[in-house]
Order: structure tokens, then C-alpha cells, then sequence
């Protein structure tokens, strides 16, 4: 296959940040098409990136037969919509997180894709840092020996995206924080532990601080045009879950939106051989930026801290995004497996599901 043309379903701020600029950096890769129902968002999106095709209705677009893959990057309640049609119509997709607002959902678009014949993939951007691939390498290659536990978090102070719009709407978001920023880490974390089969999930969700809300910034405010908001907020501000797995691992979980608290991205892994810690700062453009990891080691009887160099150049859009797009491309290319795997997907779903019933109910939640 030589050029591959893309069309993008959703003009929102990760298109005009992740996404489109991604495709723009590589070779015989083309951005043909956008759609959105925002008339206004759409036009200006459109020449702002030279995108010759514009269309108000995605079943227009999935009909262009020179499209071969599309990037999915509609509100949350329309992910499974749109990627199950787009697979009928044989096109390849990168869909933005979550698959669906339920597992329900995640396991018809995982059924169509493994139909489909086409890949699919999910834009977990995380596994792209350059910090997190070289931990996995370490972990893949034995150095920290069996993982069983894990902590992760996503902390904000004052990070509410689009307060009022689809985010902070649960009947087209399918929750707050845990499922817009703790979803990353919960990705991650399966991810470095090597995928295991959830068990059990203990939760709670607090909406404490939904009456001093202030919107957090996100979506830039100049993606946003046309926009309409219903002022709505009726999911939580923070999610927090103890995770036990079948193979008798466990990681504690914590997003938020709102807190006075902390902030930042933080994991850290404890295994038998060794652990390891990654930080990241949260605000501002690099969102998600390391500011510095360390691996917990042994050697010659000492117990030191082993710290990578992280190149100051780093940068949240310009590093782990092009390359995830690049390694979509290249798995359509080269017909190679996508590196976020349908189990882990399917897995991370059914975890979300369990935090959100655990939560409501008051008891632990057997996966």
C-alpha cells in the first residue's frame, strides 16, 4: 500500500491537537476528509489544515471509497456508532478512549472488529511516552521480576474539561473523571502489569466540589466553536478503586477532575526484583509531560535508584501522539497487531463498569 488517506469523524480539540497534525508529519499520508454537525467548528477546522472534503454527516464520509482509515474523535456516546460503521465499511479505525460509555458497547465494536478484518486500535497516547516504553522494556526483559502491585493516579486541582458540555454529561460521556483522564491510567497500569484478569473492584465516586466547578481549559477554548452547553454536571469529580486480579496483583486507582489535593500524572510498580516510580506534571499544553521517573534497584547488596534521562525537548503533542498515529499507520502498512490489544480493552471496560457499580452500591463488585 502506498498513500493512505484519512478521514477524521469528530473536529473537536483532539483532532486539531492529537490527530490531524499527527497524519500531516508523515510521509504518503493524507487527510482528505472531516466531518462534525458543527457547521461552524467544521469550516474552520477545514481550512485551518487544508482538509479538501467537509461533511456534516459521517455516513457521507465512510461512503468516499479512496478513504482507507478513519480517526474517531466524536464525543464518547458516539464512539461505538462510529467505529462499527466505519469497519463495515472497511476502513480501518483509530478511536479515541473510551471505545463506549459501557462494556456492553466495548464488546460489540470489539465483535465487529474482530469480523471486520480491518485494525482497529484505541489512542492510548500513554503507551507512547517515551518514559513508559522504557519501562515496559525493563519489565519485559525481567528486571523487576513479578509485579503485584501497583498505584496509579491522575490528579487535577481545578481541571473540569468542558463544564456544562457532552464531558460533564453522563448520558453522553458515561461518567467524569474516571472515564475521561483515569481511563489512561488504568490503560497504563494493565499494560506494565502485563494485562491481568481483573477479579474484584472496591470504589467510591464524590461529586463534592461540582458547585465551585470551574471549567479546567479543555477543550482549548478556540476549538470549541458552535459548541451549544446544557449546563449540565452529573458525574463525579473523583473516582478512586482498589483492583484485585486473578492472579492475586492489585493496583489502587485515583482520578480527578477537582481536589484539593496533590496534582499530577504518578505510577508506581512494585515488583520482586525491583519497582519503579514515573511523575508527570498536569496543566497547561504538555498535560502528561514525565518529570522524571526512577527504577528501585539492588545491586551488589545496595539498594540505588536508577534515573533515565528524559529529553528536555519532550513535548505531550509532539512525542508519544505522532507516535501512536505511526505505529497505526505501520500496523495497516505492514499488517502488523496494534500494541493496545481487544482483551486489554475489553478488560479495562469491564474494570470501569465495576468501579461505577462498586460505587453506587457500596460493596465490592466481582468481575
Amino acid at each position: 500500500m502506498d498513500k493512505i488517506n484519512i478521514g477524521i469523524i469528530g473536529a473537536g480539540g483532539v483532532a486539531q491537537l492529537g490527530h490531524i497534525p499527527s497524519y500531516k508529519k508523515m510521509e504518503n499520508v493524507e487527510v482528505v476528509a472531516i466531518c462534525d454537525p458543527n457547521k461552524i467548528k467544521l469550516k474552520k477546522v477545514a481550512k485551518k489544515f487544508n482538509i479538501p472534503k467537509a461533511f456534516t454527516d459521517y455516513h457521507s464520509l465512510l461512503n468516499l471509497e479512496e478513504i482507507q482509515a478513519v480517526s474517531i474523535c466524536s464525543p464518547n456516546f458516539l464512539h461505538a456508532e462510529h467505529t462499527i460503521a466505519a469497519l463495515k465499511s472497511k476502513k480501518h479505525v483509530l478511536c479515541e478512549k473510551p471505545v463506549g460509555t459501557n462494556s456492553h458497547e466495548v464488546e460489540s465494536v470489539i465483535q465487529e472488529a474482530e469480523n471486520s478484518g480491518r485494525k482497529f486500535m484505541v489512542a492510548f497516547c500513554h503507551r507512547f511516552d517515551p518514559a513508559s516504553q522504557t519501562i515496559k522494556s525493563f519489565i519485559d526483559k525481567g528486571e523487576l521480576g513479578e509485579i503485584y502491585y501497583a498505584k496509579a493516579s491522575y490528579l487535577r486541582r481545578r481541571g473540569i474539561p468542558g463544564l456544562g458540555g457532552w464531558f460533564t454529561t453522563k448520558k453522553l460521556s458515561g461518567g467524569g473523571a474516571l472515564i475521561d483522564i483515569g481511563v489512561h491510567m488504568l490503560d497504563l497500569s494493565l499494560w506494565l502489569l502485563g494485562n491481568p484478569e481483573p477479579l474484584s473492584v472496591t470504589a467510591s465516586i464524590y461529586d463534592k466540589l461540582k458547585t465551585q466547578a470551574i471549567d479546567g481549559g479543555w477543550p482549548p477554548v478556540d476549538s470549541r466553536k458552535g459548541d451549544i452547553y446544557g449546563n449540565i454536571f452529573d458525574v463525579e469529580d473523583l473516582a478512586t478503586a482498589f483492583i484485585k486480579f486473578k492472579n492475586g496483583s492489585t493496583l489502587f486507582l485515583e482520578a480527578s477532575w477537582a481536589g484539593y489535593s496533590e496534582t499530577g500524572i504518578k505510577i508506581s510498580l512494585f515488583g520482586s526484583k525491583g519497582g519503579v516510580e514515573l511523575r508527570g506534571a498536569v496543566g497547561g499544553i504538555d498535560e502528561g509531560r514525565p518529570n522524571y521517573f526512577k527504577f528501585h534497584k539492588k545491586i551488589d547488596n545496595h539498594l540505588v535508584d536508577i534515573s533515565p534521562v528524559i529529553p528536555e525537548t519532550y513535548s505531550y503533542w509532539d512525542d508519544p501522539w505522532p507516535n501512536l498515529v505511526q505505529h497505526f499507520i505501520n500496523c495497516i502498512r505492514e499488517n502488523g497487531e496494534p500494541i493496545v490489544k481487544l482483551q486489554e480493552i475489553l478488560y479495562g471496560s469491564r474494570i470501569i463498569d465495576a468501579i461505577y457499580k462498586s460505587a453506587e452500591e457500596g460493596k465490592i463488585v466481582k468481575i
